[in-house]
């Protein structure tokens, strides 16, 4: 019997509104499993990105490498192609300027929250919320991952809503306050916020500024020194006045000579403050906050001695982590400007809210070309034999060669409308993926 009752629950059709995933694995009690004070990261955060030298470079690193020399896009759609292009113009937009801060904001804090508004005439204007001022996220009782409303605190009576597209139409909640759309990074399963790059290494990075305060602080008092002079006296008053005017005497610069009595005897003391193996001790501070942030120990202004192959290889790392940042932000950008088609559509009918937005991007590293060159030397060699042989047609062989180079094949580049973004693209680029159909989409 029980067995039946199993088949029959399994063989109902689920829907977001039904969705058993969040409900089964997470109580309402339990949301952000095992909560930290996120509030105190996000403060410590800010002010070692404000203070520290080496939390702003690793967060200038990730944003450099990230973005290079500017996102860009292309759609299928002529008009939503315009419409784009005005919409990342607009100077109340200037996406080229505000990307940057996203990526900052998104790296050092763990999430990013976007604020959509909308004027009278349908224009769109979106801007990023500092996240500390997002302390609530309310979300479906059984789906932790459908977001409903962002509270500034357990009390906020005019929340800002999730972007959303249901049957009453696109909504921006009442007073048309706007409405906002969340881009966590490094989320953990059952987590509302994602978490900060940052909040790994700050307690090192703390350990690291606290070593280098002792070290100097140390140089300081080891240069000090005393001058001690013997010789006899025959009363304190005596001593006192010798010694007021013998300091008259000792030379004010360096090179001076001072003559001495046969009876006295002049040395200095030095503090004996002697620190062994500091140097191994900094070294170690830095690579924890290397290892945390996923970047060589040169980054960090720190030579290590290795071969040129070494460093090659323990470059890789880095830039697959720069890559996966480097998605992220893709995925946002994907993710506003459908939005913003979306919008745009209630205002503009002629708009086609499911165009097909790529989103274009730069190369990690200039040595990708390079490696793209040399895999299409390797596979032209290999594969022509094949072709020649007429195992393959000639449209397969064409289609594995721009494979091979990372770029669209000609058949294809043609459905794209030309770019006309200020600043955006710049340099070699690589398509993304197709992307999955659009969520908003009824």
């Amino acid at each position: 019997m029980s067995k039946k009752i199993v088949q029959t629950t399994l063989a109902v059709k689920e829907t977001e509104n039904t969705i058993t995933l969040g409900s089964a694995a997470w109580d309402s009690n339990f949301r952000d499993r095992l909560s930290y004070d996120r509030k105190k990261i996000l403060d410590q955060a800010i002010n070692a990105w404000r203070s520290n030298p080496i939390a702003r470079r690793i967060i200038q690193l990730t944003t450099e490498f990230v973005i290079g020399d500017g996102f860009a896009f292309q759609t299928t759609n002529a008009r939503a192609q315009k419409f784009l292009s005005l919409f990342w113009n607009h100077p109340l937009n200037n996406l080229t300027e505000q990307l940057p801060e996203w990526a900052d904001e998104a790296w050092r804090t763990g999430d990013l929250f976007i604020l959509f508004s909308v004027d009278e005439g349908g224009m769109i204007y979106v801007r990023a919320l500092p996240s500390e001022t997002i302390t609530v996220i309310q979300t479906a009782e059984n789906d932790y991952r459908q977001e409903l409303l962002y509270k500034r605190d357990e009390m906020d009576e005019n929340p800002w809503p999730s972007l959303s597209l249901s049957k009453s139409g696109f909504g921006f909640g009442e007073g048309g306050g706007g409405a906002v759309l969340h881009f966590p990074l490094e989320r953990a399963v059952g987590a509302s916020f994602g978490e900060s790059d940052l909040a790994p290494i700050l307690y090192w990075i703390g350990l690291y500024r606290q070593w280098l305060e002792d070290r100097a602080r140390l140089n300081y008092f080891r240069q000090m020194f005393s001058f001690v002079l013997q010789r006899p006296f025959t009363s304190q008053a005596e001593k006192e006045k010798y010694m007021r005017d013998f300091a008259a005497k000792l030379p004010k610069k360096s090179g001076g000579v001072l003559g001495l009595d046969p009876n006295e005897t002049l040395t200095a003391l030095f503090p004996n403050l002697a620190a062994f193996e500091a140097g191994a001790d900094g070294l170690a501070l830095k690579r924890m906050i290397a290892i945390g942030a996923g970047i060589p120990l040169h980054y960090l202004a720190e030579p290590e001695e290795s071969t040129r192959t070494t460093a090659e290889a323990a470059g890789t790392p880095t830039f697959k982590h720069f890559k996966h940042r480097q998605n992220y932000l893709s995925n946002v950008l994907l993710g506003v400007l459908r939005t913003a088609l979306i919008v745009r559509h209630q205002y503009d009918s002629h708009i086609t809210p499911s165009a097909e937005i790529r989103i274009i991007v730069p190369d990690i590293t200039e040595r990708d070309n390079s490696i793209l060159a040399l895999a299409l030397q390797r596979f032209v060699t290999g594969f022509a034999p094949i072709y020649n042989a007429k195992l393959v047609d000639e449209n397969e062989f064409i289609r594995l060669v721009y494979r091979f180079i990372a770029e669209l094949p000609p058949d294809k580049i043609g459905e794209f409308a030309p770019v006309n973004i200020r600043g955006g693209g710049g340099g070699a680029s690589k398509p993304q993926p197709q992307e999955p159909e659009d969520p908003f989409k009824e």
